[in-house]
């Protein structure tokens, strides 16, 4: 037998990969190395769940080595840099650096990497230890029972990303055939391929117990010894699953700007990112009341970092209510008409107050009031949070949840990236890409009228705690000579809204772009509106509402001047509400309070036609639609064409 060492690995004969072109093959994420690494191990942890197990535990421990066990560490990255002949100073950078980081992600609960330690070993049911620690990309034998979240490539990818040296230890159990425990142990570097002499090397690297063609890692008592002397935790008398130990994690401050200077974390808050992550990421499949769920625990150097959840946080509270609705018969279905076939659920809750400030949650594009719908496939981790458009009042938001249809799960997995974070139907053909095209368009029309993109303008009367009108509106009502300030929110949409809303966040891999679809003109869905035909003159485009809302005194009154394009012959109607709380129009207002109500239009000339119902014969024309200003509350304007 031989004795624990590092093997380089050699190009054989018929060729093979460099090292970093089988990182190259992973392609570019956009989300931080922190984040990726969060969001591939614990979909590789939930596809690697055991039949039985109700609750897969995993957990992120970011620790620095210990007195105790920094000799044994710095000894086997010695070991390295004289066995392996290479000019990369990786190893010997290691060995001398006055603390050595590691970042240990565990699960437990799971099957662990079983199956053979070789690639040419021949067919086999179990190959978990082939497709994460030697091969890439490999599916064969998949066959987990459930909905799988991608391939071990992509997710092993992330690990060596995030460490600085591009190196790994794994340590795993597993149940063999038999009904045996089988522990294993195996480090595993990526760098880049050299010259060894006469031999080139790939750049791939295991420490384990050398042979002649390949690596074979420590077993058993050997196995779980070699974990116990670096300080890594090992395992219960019965348990099953894997710690993956990533060297010198880059703890880059994901928020700053890419630039040759670059600031690390503290300690402290990458693990406050891994924890936001983590619930970002997770949430539905951490959800308390599932049957079969996962729990998340975070430490930085042994202190405990909370994971935010639906209990204490308003905006992921919504959401999780959005998914109850979706998975118990309270959503609607999406569907697409031709051909006719039921996309998926979705389900919506309206939110007032609820701001994200997470930076982990910026990464994946959520910053203030969310206008989000979460996508979700058959492993109910989150694939994306697809952006609609914003309501026009700051404080107001929509949190929504998507889940593809049990029978076409499969499709919409094969129209992901490696990354596994969009659907893209360009990526399919025939039925199946129309299956995912138009459920993107369904989504927009979706999120559009949940925003009141769709000829709407909101505009919010005194964001700020003052009291009364005059501090709000006061140059309206001082007079000569007055000092108040107006207050006018302007951080609402300006132009078409319609067009503003097709621009905002919706991703083209789903929105389908111009040009015929593959929906043909069955029913189902909501479809944006289009021009009214029948009318005198033709064609006409609906009425246009042209910037923000402003402040004026008519008749002695403080109002509000809402600028609107007639293009052609049209009647058309102005209209006015108080917004509650949750966005709805307010049907009942409270006896004696003021309401806003329409005065008229004014037109080019100054002339001001009264009453909410503007009739226009000639050609096009802008005009102000004059709506009475109330105080402290929300109010929506829109206008509507009259048959």
């Amino acid at each position: 037998m031989s004795r624990p060492g590092w093997y380089a690995q050699p190009f054989r004969a018929d060729g093979g990969i460099t090292a970093d072109g089988l990182l190259n093959q992973l392609g570019r994420p956009s989300l931080s190395r922190l984040s990726l690494l969060v969001r591939e191990a614990a979909q590789n942890s939930w596809d690697a769940r055991l039949p039985e197990q109700e609750v897969v535990r995993f957990r992120l421990d970011l620790c620095t080595v210990g007195a105790g066990h920094a000799n044994e560490w710095r000894r086997l990255f010695t070991s390295a840099a004289a066995q392996i002949r290479d000019q990369d100073p990786m190893f010997r950078q290691i060995a001398q650096a006055g603390s050595i980081r590691y970042l240990a992600v565990s699960d437990r609960g799971t099957t662990g990497l079983g199956g053979p330690t070789r690639s040419d070993s021949g067919r086999t049911e179990r190959r978990e230890w082939l497709r994460f620690v030697l091969n890439s990309g490999d599916r064969e034998g998949v066959s987990t029972g459930h909905p799988s979240g991608g391939t071990f490539g992509y997710g092993k990818g992330a690990f060596y990303r995030l460490s600085r040296t591009g190196c790994i230890f794994i340590h795993t159990r597993f149940r063999r055939e038999d009904g045996a425990l089988e522990s294993r142990f195996i480090g595993s570097a990526i760098r880049k391929a050299f010259w060894d002499g006469g031999i080139q090397r790939t750049g791939r690297h295991w420490w384990g117990l050398p042979e002649k063609d390949h690596c074979e890692p420590l077993r058993n008592e050997l196995a779980d010894a070699a974990a116990g002397s670096l300080g890594l935790a090992g395992f219960d008398a019965d348990e099953t699953g894997t710690t993956v130990i990533v060297v010198d994690p880059d703890l880059t401050d994901p928020s700053l700007p890419d630039s040759e200077t670059t600031e690390e974390l503290t300690v402290q808050d990458a693990g406050i990112h891994l924890a936001d992550a983590s619930a970002w990421n997770l949430w539905p499949i951490l959800l308390p009341e599932r049957r079969v769920r996962m729990t998340v625990a975070v430490t930085a150097n042994g202190v405990t970092v909370p994971v935010p959840s639906p209990d204490d946080d308003a905006t992921l509270a919504s959401f999780a209510d959005a998914y109850r609705k979706a998975i118990g018969g309270q959503s609607e279905t999406l569907v697409c008409g031709n051909p006719r076939k039921d996309l998926g659920s979705f389900a919506y809750d309206y939110t007032y107050g609820a701001s994200v400030l997470s930076p982990a949650a910026r990464e994946l594009g959520i910053e203030g009031a969310p206008h989000h719908v979460c996508l979700l496939r058959g492993p109910e981790l989150v694939t994306r949070y697809y952006a609609g458009p914003e309501r026009s009042t700051p404080d107001a938001g929509y949190a929504g949840v998507f889940k593809v249809a049990d029978d076409l799960d499969g499709i919409f997995s094969q129209s992901e990236p490696p990354t596994h974070d969009v659907w893209e139907y360009r990526q399919l053909k025939g039925r199946e890409a129309t299956f995912v095209r138009t459920t993107g368009r369904r989504l927009k029309d979706r999120c559009d009228a949940l925003s009141g993109a769709q000829a709407k303008r909101q505009v919010k009367v005194g964001r700020y705690a003052m009291s009364s009108v005059s501090q709000r509106l006061g140059h309206l009502l001082a007079g000569p000579g007055g000092t108040g300030t107006a207050v006018l929110d302007t951080t609402g949409r300006a132009g078409d809204s319609r067009t503003r809303a097709g621009a905002s966040g919706v991703d083209a891999g789903m929105s389908g772009g111009a040009g015929p679809d593959g929906d043909g003109q069955g029913g189902g869905g909501i479809r944006s509106g289009r021009a009214t035909q029948g009318r005198p003159g033709g064609p006409t485009r609906r009425p246009t509402l042209v910037s923000e809302p402003t402040f004026d005194v008519v008749a002695g009154r403080p109002v509000l001047v809402q600028r609107v394009v007639v293009h052609g012959p049209d009647r058309i109607q102005g209209l006015a509400y108080v917004l509650t709380g949750d966005g709805a129009a307010e049907d009942s207002p409270p006896v004696g309070a003021a309401v806003p109500a329409v005065m008229g239009w004014r037109t080019a000339d100054g002339g001001i036609v009264p009453g909410d119902v503007l009739q226009h014969e000639g050609g096009p024309m802008e005009v102000e639609l004059i709506v009475t200003a109330v105080a402290d509350v929300v109010v929506d304007i829109s206008v509507v064409r009259q048959s």
